[in-house]
């Protein structure tokens, strides 16, 4: 989303902008003045849905002879609104309206910790996580046909449960079949 909405003044002549048509964020943002030639002053005026929820620190800026002034337009109220921002130049000389749209905040890109969640909870010392987390560690990477193992005795249980409940010959055959498939994957894996 942009951060900057662009303007330039006396770029073409006196009290020309150029400014683009619409702007769409989800935050506040700066209106840049770039000014091209004289020193000069902008006015700047939000709509009523806009100043619902946004504000501008003043409605007057001045713009140095070829200098850039940044306008900061702060959002204080994140929802969905569509108004306008009028500015203008050389006291009313020139006037341009621009369409913003202020959209919902994108959450899904970033996500804040509090820094209380870095502290163990329940009595837990630093030494007591690290160890734990360091036995755990080893023993999987010791040994890693251990998570295997049990999810292949979990087939078999199900497989047996199956044949019992259902009392068919094909689920029985299923069964016999997981079992046969699950000791020989045990048999290469302790090889």
């Amino acid at each position: 989303m942009p951060e900057e909405l662009p303007v330039q003044v006396n770029r073409r002549e006196r009290n020309s902008m150029e400014i683009p048509a619409a702007i769409e964020t989800d935050d506040s943002f700066v209106i840049r003045v770039h000014n091209h030639g004289n020193a000069s002053r902008v006015h700047v005026h939000l709509d009523e849905r806009l100043s619902a929820v946004a504000s501008l620190p003043e409605t007057n800026f001045y713009v140095e002879a070829n200098g850039t002034t940044d306008i900061p337009v702060s959002v204080h109220e994140h929802r969905p609104v569509r108004g306008k921002i009028k500015l203008s130049t050389g006291y009313g000389a020139t006037t341009r309206w621009v369409d913003v749209e202020l959209v919902e905040p994108d959450d899904t890109g970033t996500v804040e910790v509090d820094e209380s969640l870095a502290e163990p909870q329940g009595g837990e010392t630093d030494a007591d996580a690290g160890t734990a987390e360091a036995g755990s560690a080893s023993l999987l990477t010791e040994r890693p046909e251990l998570p295997v193992l049990a999810l292949g005795l979990l087939a078999v249980a199900v497989a047996i449960g199956a044949a019992t409940v259902f009392e068919s010959g094909a689920v029985a055959a299923g069964a016999v079949i997981v079992f046969v498939a699950v000791v020989v994957a045990g048999v290469l894996l302790v090889r």
